[in-house]
């Protein structure tokens, strides 16, 4: 069978059962009322790649206070009315964001001028049912060649939003596209811009682009690009130095940027993984500060970060998972259930740290097994787990306060050495016999 390429993939003939019933509805509800609409944007482009579509966007020449009108049988966020634009909520609960044409100073509003107000070519496409697939700046030419460019004045689409350098490289990353060339000149000319922007902006597109299926290679782009200064300086010195081998695509001891691709699509992970490598030397009383210094900055939330300190707390070692009691004192330290993401976290560093350990490949093996059995056999790991509470040893006798708190203690250790002796019986007389 002959393997058909990516071009051949693509769907230019996009028809009405291709479209969400809803956006469908709102562009057909427009038109009858004499208005034009259209689908524009992301939405386009996805759907001739093949992907899903995420976010149903609608540009119309109705005013937004038209626009209100039309729809106030329906839920409408007032996103951005200043600007022509609000979101309207349908029973699906989607949202789906309608904008009145934009255009530049001096020409009259229309989808023309609207589609050469966009970001990028391939964005800059636009559908509905009468009219079909409409490009006006070549941006099927690109999807084709897999090409990410500015429309229209590269260095005027920065200066109107210097975030829309960050998207070039989450495009990039999310399709799997290249940069062109003169765009990629004019985001090194302008990366300063990009200190203009919101740090919770820039965290959100940072965010998008760890996510993606390509993150070494965002990371590769915003180094390249000079953007990556702006975002995490710290990352930017361990590239420098580690610059030639990076950038030739090398792996080598220590270069973990590459194998961020290996790791699942979780925030949690991927930053813990950038933050291991820019806190390698840190010492280990500073490594919390750090931490918070770092992804504070960029104003992640408090959950996210105190997972990665729990993570980052312990030591990576290569025999962590060989026993499962080993497995049960990691648990009873970052939780049972954290086990699965530390694993994984755990397992992308180990193979890139020790590469020449022997046996590196058995271990694994074992640690999975292991892993696999605790998270079955769920052994108690906490002292709420235990099969004996505080009440129990007052009525013992003890005194409420460090004492009874530390047997608790005590029998855990001995429960997580052993699960099978959680009985209350047996826990009991395993205390009762306590000098």
């Amino acid at each position: 069978m002959i393997k058909k390429n990516k071009t051949d993939q693509l769907k230019f003939k996009i028809v009405p059962c291709d479209i969400n019933p809803d956006a469908l509805f709102i562009i057909k509800k427009l038109n009858h009322l004499g208005f034009d609409a259209f689908l524009v944007g992301g939405c386009i482009r996805d759907l001739i790649l093949g992907r899903t579509v995420l976010d149903w966007d609608i540009v119309t020449e109705a005013s937004i206070e038209q626009t209100i009108k039309i729809f106030k049988d329906y839920k409408i966020i007032m996103i951005g009315k200043k600007y022509g634009t609000i979101i309207l909520l349908m029973q699906n609960h989607l949202q789906y964001q309608i904008s009145t044409f934009k255009s530049k100073e001096g020409k009259q509003p229309g989808l023309q001028s609207d589609l050469k107000c966009r970001d990028f070519t391939l964005n800059s496409l636009a559908w509905n049912e009468q009219s079909g697939l409409i490009d006006v700046s070549k941006g099927i030419e690109d999807i084709r060649f897999e090409t990410i460019r500015f429309n229209e004045n590269g260095v005027d689409r920065i200066k109107e939003d210097p975030l829309r350098m960050l998207r070039a490289i989450r495009l990039a990353c999310q399709l799997n596209f290249k940069i062109e060339d003169s765009a990629i000149e004019k985001i090194n000319e302008y990366s300063k811009l990009l200190q203009n922007v919101s740090v919770e902006r820039i965290r959100d597109e940072f965010t998008k682009i760890l996510l993606s299926d390509l993150p070494a290679k965002g990371l590769k782009l915003l180094y390249q690009m000079n953007l990556l200064q702006f975002i995490m300086p710290e990352l930017q010195a361990n590239m420098e130095l580690q610059e030639n081998d990076f950038l030739k695509g090398q792996k080598s001891q220590g270069n973990f940027i590459e194998s961020l691709d290996n790791l699942p699509s979780a925030i949690i992970l991927r930053l813990s993984m950038l933050i291991f490598i820019v806190s390698s030397k840190i010492e280990p009383k500073e490594k919390k500060l750090f931490i918070n210094k770092v992804l504070r900055r960029i104003r992640f939330k408090n959950k996210i970060i105190e997972k990665i300190n729990l993570f980052l707390s312990e030591n990576i070692v290569i025999d962590h998972f060989v026993q499962k009691k080993d497995i049960r004192q990691l648990a009873s330290r970052i939780g049972l259930n954290n086990l699965k993401d530390f694993w994984a976290l755990y397992k992308t560093i180990s193979l890139s740290t020790y590469l020449n350990e022997k046996n590196l490949e058995s271990k694994m093996k074992i640690g999975e097994k292991n892993l696999k059995e605790t998270l079955k056999e769920n052994p108690p790991v906490c002292i709420q787990d235990l099969e004996v509470n505080g009440k129990d040893l007052l009525e013992l006798g003890y005194k409420e306060g460090p004492e009874i708190r530390n047997n608790l203690n005590r029998l855990l250790k001995s429960v997580i050495e052993k699960p099978e002796i959680n009985q209350k019986e047996t826990l009991l007389e395993i205390v009762s016999q306590t000098p």
